[in-house]
């Protein structure tokens, strides 16, 4: 449960995969967890013009999630330029806070060098206890927000079932990997049972963060999204003891 926040970080993004330029969009989430209900909520912005963007979402722990992750919260910062479209990221920061701990990860891009550096800091109370860099091993142009944000124009097939493998910077460290299925009829008839069926031009995938989520496998989730590119449900299932996750956008 102490993951409640990165789960919803990771999809929080998918409800705004709509941007024009020149545009401030705010939204408010929440995630339900099995049994014990409402476990996490967050606030999110998104400033953009014709060349730059900012995303900027704090995220908190509620009820028995933030009694068990010691009032777990977490700001996340998304900046960088747009490009023929699409959002490219120059760096993402992650701040976390709880108990007496905060960290900060920051990664910057180089998209000349095609690198990305991760910078982590750690403080428990004001006394810093870590402080780390390295060089990662992928090079990606999004980043775990703007991935999502620009997935209708990585997809432009959004009903003939297919793979696809992405990369994000801020996920798996070692390859940044993200795979979206868009589903065959079979598979479809599966994820529409979690999601439910949507109205005329809704497109439905599968993604895979390749994190144990929740003690999922792999962090799989199902996502419906409407024919305006906001997502309606997604559902990360198949968890222990407790049941599914629920991210619903308010």
């Amino acid at each position: 449960m102490s993951r409640v926040p990165l789960m919803l970080m990771s999809l929080i993004s998918l409800f705004f995969s709509t941007l024009l330029p020149a545009e401030e969009i705010a939204a408010d989430f929440r995630v339900e967890y099995g049994i014990f209900g409402q476990v996490g909520k967050a606030h999110a912005l998104l400033r953009s013009d014709d060349r730059y963007y900012m995303i900027e979402a704090n995220v908190s722990a509620l009820g028995i999630a933030k009694a068990v992750t010691d009032d777990l919260k977490e700001r996340h910062i998304s900046k960088g330029h747009i490009s023929k479209g699409f959002l490219v990221t120059d760096m993402y920061q992650m701040i976390k806070s709880f108990g007496p701990y905060t960290t900060t990860t920051i990664y910057s891009v180089d998209h000349k060098k095609k690198s990305v550096t991760r910078q982590y800091k750690r403080w428990r109370y004001d006394q810093q206890t870590v402080n780390e860099t390295e060089r990662l091993d992928y090079y990606a142009e999004d980043d775990l927000l703007t991935l999502f944000l620009n997935l209708p124009k990585h997809i432009k097939e959004k009903y003939t079932p297919k793979k696809y493998q992405f990369k994000a910077v801020g996920e798996d460290r070692k390859n940044g990997r993200v795979d979206i299925t868009i589903p065959s009829k079979q598979t479809l008839k599966e994820i529409i049972d979690f999601v439910g069926e949507g109205q005329e031009g809704d497109w439905y995938s599968r993604v895979v963060m390749h994190r144990k989520l929740y003690d999922s496998k792999q962090g799989e989730l199902d996502v419906r999204i409407g024919k305006e590119g906001l997502v309606e449900k997604a559902v990360l299932k198949d968890l222990i003891f407790f049941g599914d996750v629920r991210i619903i956008r308010q």
